[in-house]
């Protein structure tokens, strides 16, 4: 080891490498239709709405929710190991060397949600405040600058105060940057300049807090382990992870599910896949997550078109992750014991599925008939059940083959 900062650089290199194989299961091909369908049918209703956009529509004060809650969400990603706590506290004295690298990696890791929704925002700006040179070139500068300091502080406040009432400190910068973002983007520039140079004076304030104090390894460390928790987690819903352990519930309060199942030998694969989706947390929260998401698509989206479109890419990515999730799981199963091979497993998955999907539509349409939407109800009813059957039927051909 000749310094810290090879140390930082070697670690990059590993976590890079290891984000990297878990991004190849996740965005599958699958997953690419599923963001290909949500991406047009969000892009659709957006330029839509944007042509015929209200005059009075609070654009500033939305802007300035969405920019700061990005800006002043910026937890410091460090790459800290628990071993750490050892073997670097010798070392403080030549930890910037370490901790410097992992700033500007934080930066660079947590810029592509500012650069989106600047993005994004451009037609609505355009449509109802034009787009200005200043606002096309001066507002992204200064977002990127604001992300920067965003980082600096919280660094400086969690060395502070070993991140104690953490979310005061970004209610603080929340406030801050979103005041900034609204009077910019009203033409207010004078008091615009103003937030920042308050900006600058709780930075200022912030790292002499911070300087002299001794570096809070656990808690720095703690942050990072939960950090790629949330990751594992994340990626666990793709592909088995390691780090991640499956967690099962008895949910006693869905029992009534297994009474309406036969008892006939032919019912036993019936009964074991419905367990298993009700017991697992990854299946059942993977299916409540994507139903509550279809009735937000159907109840948001006013354009029966792109409405069913969203509902359709849903329904695919549901039947899809429960199909695999059913069958190709590599625990032991209850089946195993018994001599059932003349009963389908498939078959089983295959009723599941469409059971769920059915109640997914249910749920979907009847919530668009609460709203008055009669047509979209019955359109999004029926293309949900039609992709969730067709993607089922695909898939247990592709696999007998």
């Amino acid at each position: 080891m000749k310094n810290l900062h090879d140390v930082w650089s070697k670690r990059l290199h590993r976590y890079t490498l290891e984000v990297q194989n878990y991004f190849k299961y996740i965005f599958t091909g699958h997953i690419a239709v599923v963001l290909l369908f949500a991406l047009g049918a969000a892009g659709y209703a957006y330029s839509d709405w944007v042509q015929d956009v209200p005059p009075d529509f609070p654009a500033a004060w939305i802007l300035a929710g969405i920019f700061g809650v990005l800006l002043a969400y910026s937890p410091p990603s460090t790459l800290l190991k628990e071993a750490d706590m050892v073997y670097f506290l010798p070392l403080e004295s030549r930890l910037d060397e370490f901790l410097k690298p992992a700033r500007s990696w934080s930066f660079l890791s947590q810029l592509y949600l500012p650069i989106i929704a600047f993005v994004v925002s451009l037609p609505t700006v355009n449509a109802i405040y034009g787009l200005e040179t200043s606002y096309l070139i001066g507002f992204p500068i200064l977002v990127l600058i604001i992300k920067w300091w965003n980082i600096q502080i919280e660094f400086s406040y969690r060395k502070a105060f070993s991140g104690h009432r953490a979310w005061l400190d970004r209610a603080v910068r929340f406030v801050m940057a979103g005041a900034f973002v609204y009077l910019y983007v009203e033409g207010l520039v004078l008091f615009a300049g103003l937030v920042l140079f308050a900006m600058i004076l709780y930075g200022k304030w912030m790292q002499n807090r911070s300087a002299g104090l001794a570096f809070p390894y656990e808690h720095f460390v703690r942050m990072e382990e939960n950090r790629m928790l949330r990751f594992y987690q994340f990626a666990n819903y793709f592909t088995d992870v390691p780090q991640i352990k499956g967690k099962i519930k008895q949910r006693r309060w869905l029992n009534w599910i297994y009474k309406m199942i036969g008892t006939q030998p032919k019912d036993a694969h019936y009964y074991l896949v419905w367990r298993t989706f009700i017991r697992s947390d990854e299946l059942f929260y993977l299916w409540v997550r994507l139903t509550l998401l279809s009735i937000a698509g159907a109840l948001l989206i006013p354009f029966t078109i792109a409405a069913a479109i969203f509902a359709a890419a849903l329904a695919f990515a549901t039947a899809i992750q429960l199909w695999q999730g059913l069958n190709q799981t590599q625990h032991f199963r209850m089946d195993n014991l018994f001599p059932l091979s003349s009963f389908s497993r498939q078959h089983a998955v295959r009723k599941l599925i469409v059971a769920v999907q059915l109640l997914q539509a249910l749920f979907a349409a009847i919530s668009l008939l609460f709203a008055g939407a009669y047509l979209t109800a019955g359109i999004t009813f029926a293309v949900i059940l039609a992709v969730s059957a067709a993607t089922v039927f695909l898939a247990a051909n592709k696999k007998k083959k």
